[in-house]
């Protein structure tokens, strides 16, 4: 009679943790890499030596990055708000870590600029996959991330402007409150306006997550609700500041008024720049520039709809994205500079987090991914091209 044995339990193997804070981090050190890595060879083949012009190697690339409000910064961060009328537009955290970090780093002030970019621009990319990862998923996170390091203005992010700066800021702002940190949450809003004074509106995004997570009663109101009244308090010390050494609590204001900004009636300012478009042969910079603005915008507008309908739609839970991304694109295209209407609304458009969410939703089909990131580096390579030249069309 044939004894019967029993196979050993096969061994109970313990659930891999997720680490989403180093998939975080290792994600957006792949994409600011191969970023920085293409911006190098892109800038050295565009700066290559020609015939009646010398090089000087790798510094003069990186003079070459110091065009336009780069060049304001750095200035600001050396002399001060009294070298011009204009200058205190600029508003004065970025400036303030440029002098702090100068006094660490070799190079100068232009090194120092570079440094808090490209650290503010990978923080920005951790902080949005870890806002996307929360809201969808880690392949979202992860799609979401490298498109915005390929956005087709996504550069500015990595050269000495404070774009990367308030994008951190703002997204961290926007993570801490939907996790519940309001105190953070305000503490990184006020930071943000110290930033640019747009960093204000994250006070309704903010103010619409609270009230979602306590059932939409007041009643419901906890001490914590006060850490959203510290965003604006960022732009209100930098007032304070003017006041007290330019001589009105409102020179920000009067400085935009010298650049030529000036505020329209909701969509005014989309519809100037269309016209813009219209008024001039079609290779003319006037209009290259008007179809970058209002084209960057339109785009961002049509992907914020997704957001809001269709099988792209995120959840009603999510509703705070959908109001910081439809502040924003509404505020861009209500504000004209100068003779160019929308002027940098290409650049700003990268703020409105919501369509970076839909667009790593939409990458889900391959060939979609393929297409975004091939059109995005494309663009982006031509682009950081025409900046480097000093033309304005991207400024």
């Amino acid at each position: 009679m044939e004894t019967l044995t029993l196979a050993p339990p096969a061994p109970v193997t313990a659930p891999v943790a997720r680490r989403p804070w180093r998939a975080a981090y290792r994600t957006a050190l792949a994409a600011w890499a191969t970023m920085t890595v293409l911006h190098l060879a892109v800038s050295a083949l565009a700066w290559l030596p020609r015939a009646g012009r010398p090089t000087g190697g790798l510094w003069s690339i990186v003079l070459a990055w110091n065009g336009w409000d780069a060049g304001h910064y750095v200035r600001i961060a050396e002399e001060g708000y009294h070298i011009g009328p204009g200058f205190p537009a600029f508003f004065p955290l970025y400036p303030l870590l440029i002098r702090s970090f100068d006094v660490l780093l070799p190079g100068g002030p232009l090194v120092s600029a570079l440094f808090v970019a490209n650290v503010a621009a990978w923080g920005a990319l951790v902080m949005l996959h870890r806002l996307a990862d929360h809201e969808l998923g880690p392949r979202v996170a992860q799609r979401a991330t490298w498109y915005l390091a390929v956005f087709p203005t996504g550069f500015f992010l990595f050269i000495g402007y404070n774009e990367s700066l308030f994008l951190l800021l703002a997204i961290g702002a926007l993570y801490a409150g939907r996790r519940g940190h309001w105190w953070l949450a305000g503490v990184l809003g006020a930071l943000s306006s110290a930033t640019r004074l747009f960093g204000v509106l994250l006070l309704a995004p903010l103010a619409v997550e609270y009230l979602r997570q306590i059932g939409w009663r007041p009643r419901r109101l906890r001490p914590d609700v006060l850490g959203i009244a510290l965003v604006p308090l960022g732009a209100v010390a930098y007032s304070v500041y003017c006041a007290i050494e330019l001589g009105s609590p409102l020179a920000f204001s009067i400085a935009q008024d010298e650049w030529g900004r000036r505020y329209t009636v909701p969509g005014g300012a989309w519809l100037t720049a269309v016209e813009q478009a219209g008024g001039h042969r079609l290779l003319h910079p006037a209009v290259l520039g008007a179809v970058l603005d209002a084209g960057t915008t339109l785009i961002a507008a049509v992907l914020l709809i997704l957001c809001v309908t269709g099988r792209l739609k995120l959840r009603r839970d999510q509703v705070y994205l959908v109001v910081q991304g439809a502040i924003t694109l509404v505020m861009l295209m209500s504000t004209e500079v100068g003779g160019r209407s929308m002027q940098s609304a290409g650049r700003y458009a990268m703020e409105a987090v919501a369509i970076f969410l839909v667009l790593g939703r939409l990458g889900a089909r391959p060939t979609i991914d393929r297409a975004l990131m091939v059109i995005g580096v494309g663009l982006q390579a031509v682009l950081l091209v025409v900046f480097m030249s000093g033309n304005f069309l991207v400024a």
